[in-house]
C-alpha cells in the first residue's frame, strides 16, 4: 500500500501534541469560531460542499475552522473528496486510488472504492500519486478532520493543475455520480486561497501605497469572487478569474466542487468568514485572502 507522508513543512506542526494544540487554537482564536467543534451524530447532513483555505495554519487556520466547525455540527460524513490546487505544475486532474496519508494525528485512508468509481467516470482524471507529493493544499485540511472525527473518515484526494471549465464540469459530475451510485455520505471540499497581492506575487494592480488602498481593492475583488461562488455559478467563477487575471489559486478546484455539489442537490451557499493574512497577523508586503463557505442542499 502506498504511504504518503506529511510534506507541508512550515504549514502545520509535524508533532502530534503541537498539531492538536494548533488546531484548537484555530477554532478558539480571535478570527476563529470561538469554541471547539462538537460532532452532532444525528446532524441534518445538509452540507455537501465547502470552500476552505490552505495557507499555513497560523494564517488561514482560524478561517478554515469556521467551515469545519459547521461540518462537525452537521453530522458525520463517511468520506471527504478533497480537491486541491497542484502548485507544482502537474496538469489536469490527478488522484490516487489507494493508500494511506500518514499525519501527526494518525493515518488517513484513501477511500479506494469511491476513488476508483470517480476515476472510471471521467476521462480527465489521471491516476498519479506522485502529483500529491510535496503538495500542501489537501494535506493542510487533514488535521481539522482528524481532530473532529479521529480516524472515522476516508478521503479521495484530487489535485488540479492547468485545466478549463469543461474539465471541471466533467470531473464534478463524475464525483457526484460515484457518490450517488455508491450511496456514500460525502462532502466535497474545494481548497483555495483567494487573491494573492504584492510584489512577490507579481500582482499589485493599485500598488502598495497607501496600504489601505491596496487592501480595499483586494477586499473588493475577493468579494466579487465570493459573490459568484455564493450564486453557485461555477462557469462564471472560472471565466471571471481567468479574464480578470485574478491571482486566486483554486478557482478550478472550487468550480469542480460547485458542479459536484449541485449534482448532489446543493441549493445555497453561505459565507461563514472572510479575512486576509494581514487581518490574521501577516505583514503589509504580501496579502492573501481566505474564506470559509459552506454549500448546502
Amino acid at each position: 500500500m502506498r504511504v504518503r507522508r506529511p510534506s507541508a513543512w512550515g504549514f502545520h506542526p509535524f508533532n502530534s501534541k503541537e498539531e492538536q494544540e494548533e488546531i484548537e487554537w484555530c477554532f478558539t482564536s480571535k478570527h476563529g469560531v470561538g469554541e471547539l467543534p462538537k460532532i452532532q451524530e444525528h446532524g441534518e447532513r445538509r452540507i455537501v460542499g465547502a470552500v476552505v483555505p490552505h495557507a499555513g495554519l497560523i494564517y488561514s487556520g482560524p478561517i478554515a475552522g469556521h467551515a469545519y466547525h459547521s461540518i462537525a455540527k452537521d453530522g458525520t460524513p463517511e468520506t471527504f473528496v478533497i480537491i486541491g490546487v497542484n502548485h507544482r505544475g502537474y496538469p489536469g486532474f490527478n488522484t490516487m486510488l489507494e493508500g494511506v496519508w500518514k499525519m501527526p494525528l494518525g493515518d488517513v485512508e484513501v477511500d479506494s472504492e469511491l476513488a476508483k468509481a470517480i476515476a472510471k467516470n471521467s476521462e480527465y482524471i489521471d491516476i498519479n500519486p506522485e502529483a500529491h507529493d510535496q503538495e500542501h493544499s489537501i494535506e493542510i485540511q487533514l488535521p481539522f478532520l482528524q481532530y473532529i472525527y479521529n480516524g472515522n473518515f476516508k478521503i479521495v484526494p484530487i489535485t488540479v493543475g492547468y485545466s478549463d471549465y469543461v474539465m471541471c464540469e466533467n470531473v464534478g459530475k463524475a464525483i457526484a455520480k460515484a457518490v450517488k451510485d455508491r450511496q456514500k455520505d460525502t462532502v466535497i471540499l474545494g481548497s483555495t486561497d483567494f487573491i494573492h497581492y504584492g510584489p512577490n506575487y507579481g500582482y499589485a494592480p493599485v500598488g502598495m501605497r497607501p496600504f489601505e488602498k491596496a487592501l480595499k481593492w483586494m477586499n473588493d475583488a475577493d468579494k466579487s469572487i465570493i459573490d459568484i461562488i455564493l450564486k453557485l455559478d461555477a462557469e462564471k467563477l472560472v471565466n471571471t478569474v481567468q479574464e480578470k487575471g485574478y491571482t486566486m489559486c483554486g478557482s478550478l478546484p472550487v468550480a469542480t466542487m460547485i458542479v459536484g455539489a449541485k449534482e448532489l442537490g446543493a441549493k445555497e451557499a453561505k459565507l461563514l468568514k472572510y479575512a486576509t493574512s494581514h487581518d490574521t497577523g501577516g505583514g503589509k508586503d504580501l496579502i492573501v485572502g481566505y474564506g470559509s463557505i459552506i454549500i448546502l442542499k
